[in-house]
Parts: structure tokens; C-alpha cells; sequence
């Protein structure tokens, strides 16, 4: 492959978020826009919705000392939105700046991003799915009450009352920065924000093959229309690649040349580091007093098979981990959130290949349509928190 067309495939590994405290709080203001009341009885198929009785079609139910309710009904009742993905098993609830994920069968599940253990696991029953209530209830940010006299599940969720971006022109704008890993998904993330939010969502593509830390900053630093456009976006995504310091060597593979250099030293590190902090800064800037959702956009690996080839796999894997680590860094430092791509693509341990699995097209480097969609899940799943820089 020549250097153009492996530019944007700089790979980065997962994050170590939560290493700082955040510059910037998320926009959750204490006041409450009302509250709702859910109960329910175990093997009853009546549930009170603020007092008002209506009728389930299925019971909760006690599985080894865990309560499972019917996921669209308590969810409903408590004003979320219910997503069913088929082709995983997949339970997706979103609530305020809330989301969480489930998987039928599956002990773990996420609340905006963070993954947790689940002492009982969703299932299907009576062709419903059923979740544990306490875990979902409390990542949605109710209170969970067990009446055992009554055998009763008393639910309390009080709305937060959040403070989101004004729609102008009945539009909220969402600029997306990047080389060519950020192209395709964006569409799809749009889509997510407008449904869960309820906003309409206009896309501004800031992207290119090969965008760089150097070539981003300088843009966003000196662009009238980037500057601009950045200025009225109440969401931006970003991501931009280290090349110019850390060189081409984890691109190309060994040889000689300008194409194989390598630089994997402090210095080189800090300096991606401070053009990616740079960007921030730029971008909190521009926004300055007004909500905006940020997120960094972290990169999936789609070549395995030539590192392997190379011999460069496992020399490779500890120079992403520290670029990553930045790309975090940088987000959690800055008050936002990093969407971790990598993971989702390339397994908890980062050494399987996403072309078996589908999400990369036909070019063998770029994601498919399947792939995009996955981008866009990992972003929502990361909640609706907007910040006021």
C-alpha cells in the first residue's frame, strides 16, 4: 500500500480514562423538571404509573435471588426510549444523558460508556425481555425500593432538568474532524442524537485522507471556516493522527526511507500530545459558554495480517496503547469523553482482526456499512452530558 493510502490507519489501543479531574462539569442542572413513581408486584401483571394502574402483559419475576421486569415496560413508563437489536441480542435504553446497553444473556452491560458486571443476565421469556431492575433503574438514575412484605418494586426517577444547546434555524450543528477513520459514521451518529434527543441535526464534514495533529491544529488555528464552523457546532467529534513525530515505520512496515521512519521517544509522544491539548483548547474557545457535546474519536486497526507479516505486531501494540492513552488524556483533562473505537473493533485484547468480522469494505482498509454503524453505537452509548466551557 503506498503511504497516501495507509495515512489515516494509525492505530491507537484503549484508553486509560479517569486520570484526571475534569476541566469542565457536565450540563446537569440540580433543578428537577418533575418526578415518576413505578411499582410493581412480583407476579402481577398490573403496574402504577404515578398512581395510575395499567396493565403488563407478562409478571416480574425472582430468577436466583435477582428481580427481572419487563425492559419496554418499566423502561416506557419511566419516559426512556427502547432500542432491540436483533442481530446481537442487544438492548439499548436511553433516558435524559443516560444510556444503557444490555445483551441478552450476557453478564456485563454499560451505563454512557462504562462497562459493568451484572449478577443476573437479561433474558427472553414468554417471548419478553426481561432485565434486572435495580441495575437498569439506578444507571438510568432512579432510586430502587424492595417492599418485601407487599413483594414490591417501588421505582422513583426525578428528571433532571438538562440544559441543552438552543436549536437555531431548527438545526443542531455536529462538525466531525479527521482523516479517513472518521469518514462514513458520522451520518449514522446524527441519526442517534436527533431520535434520542429530539433535536434535527445538520453534519459538517471536516475530513480528509491523512488529516495529521499538525495539519488540524494549524486549521483550526488559522482556517476562517473551520474556525467558524466550529464556533456554532453544538456537537464536534475529533481525531487527528501523530505521523509527522512519531513517523511512518507503524504505518509501512521496515525499510529505509522518509516512508519508514520511526520515532517512538518521550519527546515525540509529547509533542502529539500537546497538538492534540491545542485542539481542545481551540475548540473550547470557540464554544466558550455554550453547551456543547465533544467527543475524541479513537482509531480501530483493519491490518493485522501485513503487521503480522512484518513482524511488528507485539512492538507495535505498546506505542498505540500510549497514543491512545493521550487521545484520553487529552479528552478527560478537557472535561469530555473518548469514544473507544478499538476496542469495539479489535476485542478487549486488541489482536483480532475486523475484517473477519465484517466491518471493514471492500478496499480491505475502510470501514463497511456494518462498521459504521458499530462507530456511531460507541459514540451514543456514551451519553448526551453537554459542557459549558
Amino acid at each position: 500500500m503506498g503511504k497516501r493510502a495507509l495515512e489515516w490507519l494509525m492505530v491507537v489501543l484503549l484508553c486509560l480514562g479517569g486520570l484526571f479531574l475534569p476541566a469542565y462539569s457536565p450540563v446537569v442542572a440540580p433543578a428537577l423538571a418533575g418526578s415518576t413513581t413505578v411499582d410493581l408486584w412480583i407476579g402481577q401483571k398490573e403496574i402504577s404509573v404515578n398512581g395510575q394502574t395499567q396493565s403488563m402483559d407478562v409478571a416480574p419475576f425472582i430468577q436466583n435471588g435477582r428481580t427481572l421486569v419487563p425492559v419496554r415496560f418499566v423502561s416506557e413508563a419511566l419516559g426512556a426510549k427502547v432500542d432491540w437489536i436483533e442481530t446481537n441480542k442487544e438492548i439499548v435504553i436511553v433516558l435524559g444523558a443516560k444510556v444503557v446497553g444490555l445483551w441478552v444473556g450476557k453478564d456485563t452491560a454499560t451505563v454512557n460508556g462504562m462497562e459493568s458486571k451484572l449478577e443476573a443476565p437479561p433474558i427472553i421469556q414468554d417471548s419478553r425481555t426481561f432485565v434486572p431492575v435495580r441495575f437498569v433503574s439506578e444507571g438510568l438514575g432512579a432510586e430502587v425500593n424492595w417492599l418485601a412484605e407487599a413483594n414490591q418494586i417501588s421505582i422513583a426517577y426525578s428528571t433532571p432538568q438538562l440544559i441543552l444547546p438552543t436549536i437555531t434555524d431548527t438545526v443542531w450543528h455536529y462538525v466531525v474532524m479527521g482523516d479517513s477513520e472518521a469518514w462514513g459514521f458520522h451520518q449514522y451518529y446524527a441519526t442517534s442524537i436527533a431520535k434520542d434527543l429530539g433535536s434535527t441535526v445538520e453534519v459538517i464534514s471536516r475530513t480528509d485522507m491523512g488529516q495529521d495533529c499538525v495539519s488540524q491544529l494549524k486549521l483550526v488555528k488559522t482556517s476562517t471556516s473551520w474556525r467558524a464552523d466550529l464556533a456554532k457546532a453544538e456537537i464536534i467529534t475529533f481525531e487527528s493522527n501523530p505521523t509527522p513525530y512519531l513517523g511512518w515505520y507503524m504505518v509501512t512496515g521496515p525499510g529505509t526511507g522518509p516512508d519508514h521512519q520511526k520515532d517512538f521517544s518521550d519527546q515525540a509522544f509529547a509533542k502529539y500530545k500537546a497538538d492534540m491539548s491545542a485542539i481542545a483548547d481551540e475548540i473550547l474557545t470557540l464554544r466558550k459558554g455554550q453547551p456543547t457535546l465533544i467527543r475524541t474519536q479513537q482509531f480501530y486497526c483493519p491490518i493485522y495480517s501485513d503487521y503480522k507479516k512484518w513482524g511488528i505486531l507485539e512492538e507495535i501494540i505498546p506505542v498505540w496503547a500510549r497514543i491512545n492513552q493521550i487521545l484520553a488524556e487529552v479528552a478527560t483533562e478537557h472535561g469530555f469523553l473518548s469514544a473507544d473505537i478499538f476496542s469495539a473493533f479489535n476485542g478487549a485484547t486488541h489482536r483480532e482482526d475486523p475484517r473477519d468480522k465484517g466491518w471493514i469494505g471492500g478496499d480491505g482498509e475502510h470501514t463497511s456499512l456494518e462498521g459504521q454503524i458499530l462507530i456511531a453505537d460507541v459514540f451514543r452509548r456514551l451519553g448526551y452530558e453537554f459542557i459549558v466551557p
